[in-house]
């Protein structure tokens, strides 16, 4: 439901000089929407700034030249970062190609089409049957698959966290579930950096049956972890186990997030293997994606009641 977009700069010039394509520009691409800008051709975000602002318009105090700027500062925020790049030529046109041979794009919007399926240009990119157009809302299956056709095109982005935020994130299912994003993130990597996982999930204490009530974080943690170790598979995993606050918000969404944005799922990870069963998947705005990151990594509004 996240997709990695090569952006030509000079495409972008010409977006900064269009007021409707200057406004579409902030709506359609970043955290809360289904495009993202990658760091192709360079491999960090600082160095695909300086290249972008060596491109920019020639008069950068002119309104096209604040735009463009201010349009590089937007898709850093987000940027899709790369490495094992090899680009040759220096010139962007030239060497995209073999890039997109080397690891697909979802898309490679230009000035002028390259010779590839995924290209997309202005005169294209806007047709019904586009690859540009991505749903912001999916059925799925509540199965492995169905979860992973949801996850794993933007699990394997990151590099720094993948957070799963589920209430019910202890049980047998959801434990199952959860190895197999830690799976999914590590396929078709475009980057050597494995994220860090965090896994919130909130207590549950059944005084009637013990064996009802929610396990510590370390137990939960030990669970999901026992088959990597036993590969030897090194995965840095965070779990904590949450109760409410009075007078704060209460623990009752469940999503999927990353540096590059978020999915939230009606039934969370707790799949029911049954083809018949599904369950929504949607694409979080970025208030809402900004709110939940709050809640959870940076400003946390529960208590902590075991970690690991």
């Amino acid at each position: 439901m996240i997709h990695e977009y090569a952006l030509d700069p000079e495409l972008l010039k010409s977006w900064a000089s269009n007021d409707r394509d200057y406004a579409e520009f902030f709506r359609e691409y970043g955290i809360g929407t289904p495009r993202l800008i990658s760091s192709y051709p360079k491999e960090k975000k600082s160095k695909l700034r300086n290249y972008f602002l060596r491109e920019a318009p020639a008069d950068q105090q002119s309104r096209q030249g604040l735009r463009y700027v201010e349009m590089v500062t937007q898709l850093l925020e987000s940027v899709v970062l790369r490495c094992g790049l090899d680009c040759r030529s220096g010139i962007w046109s030239d060497d995209v190609r073999p890039e997109n041979e080397r690891a697909p794009f979802s898309a490679i919007l230009s000035v002028d089409e390259i010779d590839t399926p995924n290209s997309l240009i202005p005169a294209n990119m806007y047709l019904r049957d586009s690859i540009w157009n991505h749903p912001r809302q999916k059925d799925i299956t509540r199965t492995l698959v169905g979860l992973n056709e949801v996850a794993e095109d933007f699990l394997r982005f990151s590099t720094r966290e993948v957070v799963i935020v589920d209430a019910y994130g202890w049980t047998d299912r959801a434990i199952v579930a959860i190895k197999s994003l830690v799976e999914a993130a590590s396929k078709s990597k475009i980057h050597d950096q494995m994220p860090e996982f965090y896994l919130y999930y909130k207590e549950k204490v059944d005084r009637s049956r013990a064996g009802n009530s929610s396990p510590s974080a370390d137990f939960v943690k030990q669970q999901i972890l026992s088959d990597f170790q036993e590969r030897g598979a090194e995965v840095q995993l965070h779990v904590f186990e949450l109760k409410e606050r009075e007078e704060n918000d209460v623990f009752h969404n469940r999503c999927i997030l990353t540096e590059h944005g978020g999915v939230s799922l009606g039934h969370g990870v707790d799949v029911s293997n049954d083809v018949h069963h599904t369950d929504e998947a949607k694409l979080l705005e970025k208030h809402i994606y900004e709110k939940h990151w709050r809640q959870f990594m940076s400003d946390t509004c529960f208590d902590v009641v075991s970690q690991a």
